[in-house]
């Protein structure tokens, strides 16, 4: 089903229904929380009910943006629900215990970008060459014939802005940017929102970098990096799981580097690793073999095991690829 044909049914159900759910995959970035926060206030606009629904309360930085403290992790039961609008998740089971409260509300409507989507939604609105999320819920609002106010527009500047590195990975294309700069003209201030949710850091993070950047490999001839969180880490530095965002751009920039891997310690035995690519190799490929996925510049997957293990078995795939794009 083609995109336009897609986008045309999630209108039709949006102007059917009364009471939407919006939620977003665990752990979720500034496209997952600022693509929730856009569309919600589009419906609430159009004259809908809407809950703002995340298993965990809002990580921050993202808890700055517009509209966050309307964001619960309680799910309203009073409620006879039109459908659950699943964003920027390429796998239900990504939900966590979300995926099982939800799963007798119907439709599901699954917008995303990421090339790894199962399409688990009753209806997909997936679209690889966008972006980010925020700008395929910018069509959606678009379609649904709505005017942009400033709580719609920062917060789809921050999910444009965010999986876009702002504006410096290769997914920034002419139509991010023309969106961009819409949501600029309607008052924006890149400046603030990157003040907000990219570069507003607490020491800790710094502490925390400063460890980790210890720990940095260069294997198969400086073609691939890696860079280790261990639990330990944290405690020492009091940093939170999401004050290592990005600090895989700091080996994936290493000049020579191909593939950059930041691997971080997430339980005892447990291991979540975060791939970047720079050029050649397609990393949501390699994220499959070990059961994960998402761009191709930009995915990652989660494991068990000894580090050094899985390290070793990890480092095998990456070689091939390598080789295979070599």
């Amino acid at each position: 089903m083609n995109h336009t044909t897609t986008l045309q049914q999630i209108i039709e159900i949006l102007k059917e229904g009364e009471a939407f759910i919006l939620t977003t995959h665990k752990d979720p970035d500034g496209d997952g929380i600022g693509s929730m926060l856009a569309l919600g206030e589009a419906l609430r606009d159009s004259g809908k009910t809407v809950q703002l629904l995340l298993e965990e309360s809002v990580p921050s930085p993202f808890d700055l943006l517009e509209g966050a403290t309307g964001i619960s992790q309680d799910l309203s039961n009073d409620m006879k629900w039109s459908g659950v609008f699943v964003l920027d998740c390429a796998d239900e089971m990504r939900l966590g215990g979300l995926r099982e409260h939800l799963s007798e509300i119907r439709p599901w409507i699954n917008i995303d970008h990421h090339e790894t989507n199962t399409g688990f939604g009753d209806i997909n609105l997936v679209e690889p060459k966008a972006s980010s999320t925020g700008e395929l819920v910018y069509d959606v609002i678009k379609e649904l014939g709505l005017p942009l106010n400033t709580i719609m527009a920062e917060n789809l500047f921050a999910a444009i802005q965010t999986d876009t590195g702002s504006f410096r990975y290769e997914n920034t294309t002419s139509r991010a940017l023309r969106i961009a700069a819409e949501m600029v003209d309607l008052g924006v201030s890149p400046w603030q929102v990157t003040q907000k949710v990219m570069d507003g850091h607490e020491l800790p993070r710094l502490k925390l970098l400063k460890l980790a950047l210890e720990t940095i490999e260069l294997h198969h001839g400086g073609k691939i990096a890696t860079i280790v969180l261990a639990k330990d880490m944290f405690e020492k530095s009091g940093a939170g799981k999401l004050d290592s965002e990005r600090f895989v751009d700091f080996i994936r920039f290493i000049r020579g580097v191909e593939i950059a891997a930041l691997i971080r310690q997430t339980g005892d035995g447990r291991f979540k690793f975060s791939l970047r690519s720079n050029n050649r190799v397609n990393v949501a490929q390699l994220a499959a073999v070990f059961g994960g996925g998402g761009h191709e510049r930009a995915a990652g997957f989660d494991c068990e095991g000894d580090l050094g293990k899985l390290k070793e078995s990890f480092m095998k795939e990456a070689v091939r690829f390598l080789n295979e794009k070599c």
